[in-house]
């Protein structure tokens, strides 16, 4: 059965947007990018819509670019890089990214299970972010020898300072919960059982604002904190699609699929 990849569930005033492929640890991919994306877009022209709570299924929240998907191309074109793949996936990235901080309504991130790559990406980009404890937050992108991307080389220096953002990035170590909270990357740390009650009930509150006042504050907020974003994430984009091309990605990626 096809998978739905993304679904969306309206509680009044909030829409509840659900990435659901698991399968691929709802990565991004020629199937989610466009559906998440659109999904987005469509909500931020809705007048009805006054706030907006982005999670994942399946116990995840999004593992990033579908690799599987990338590594599987590399088998079927040998000696060509995955640079074609990845360009389709960052064009639906940048689209996310700028759904998420430009669209009127505020928007919650509720982190339910694992998030790397661009589901960090998607983390950063929302205007308040509920994780659940336990949940393994990593960036992921140099160990399988890409770039970091998604506007997180902007995000990430700028919330926690330079040299903390490039020894996470660096290394890749993960991310828990709690020091993601100290850095400023998280608004709240909550048991999983409490994760979506709490945010749909945020959500609720946030519904019940003044609808152009809250607009214009994210707006502003938005203007103030993110000069040079779209800059950087151009910039982030042709830096992954040449990463993709070098010989060490397809060896990081192959070890990264055959370890499951």
């Amino acid at each position: 059965m096809e998978p739905n990849y993304v679904t969306l569930e309206r509680r009044g005033a909030v829409a509840l947007v659900t990435m659901d492929n698991p399968a691929t640890a709802n990565a991004m991919d020629e199937n989610m990018g466009p559906r998440l994306a659109g999904a987005l877009e469509a909500l931020a022209r809705d007048r009805d819509c006054r706030a907006v709570v982005l999670t994942g299924a399946g116990g995840v929240f999004s593992g990033g670019g579908n690799v599987v998907a990338a590594h599987a191309y590399l088998a079927q074109h040998p000696g060509q890089g995955a640079s074609p793949v990845f360009e389709t996936y960052t064009k639906w990235v940048s689209r996310v990214i700028w759904a998420l901080t430009g669209m009127p309504q505020p928007v919650i991130a509720a982190v339910g299970g694992a998030a790397s790559g661009a589901g960090l990406a998607w983390m950063l980009a929302s205007d308040l972010v509920l994780v659940a404890q336990g949940v393994k937050i990593t960036p992921g992108f140099l160990a399988i020898g890409l770039v970091p991307a998604a506007g997180v080389t902007w995000h990430l220096p700028r919330l926690e300072g330079l040299l903390r953002a490039g020894e996470d990035l660096y290394l890749g170590r993960p991310l828990s919960p709690e020091r993601c909270q100290e850095l400023g990357l998280v608004d709240r740390v909550l048991p999983g059982t409490e994760l979506m009650p709490a945010a749909l009930t945020l959500a609720g509150s946030l519904a019940q604002g003044p609808r152009a006042a809250l607009a214009r504050s994210k707006r502003l907020l938005g203007r103030a904190a993110r000069q040079g974003l779209c800059r950087q994430i151009e910039d982030e984009r042709r830096a992954v699609m040449a990463a993709a091309d070098q010989p060490e990605f397809a060896v990081r990626v192959g070890r990264f699929v055959a370890k499951g």
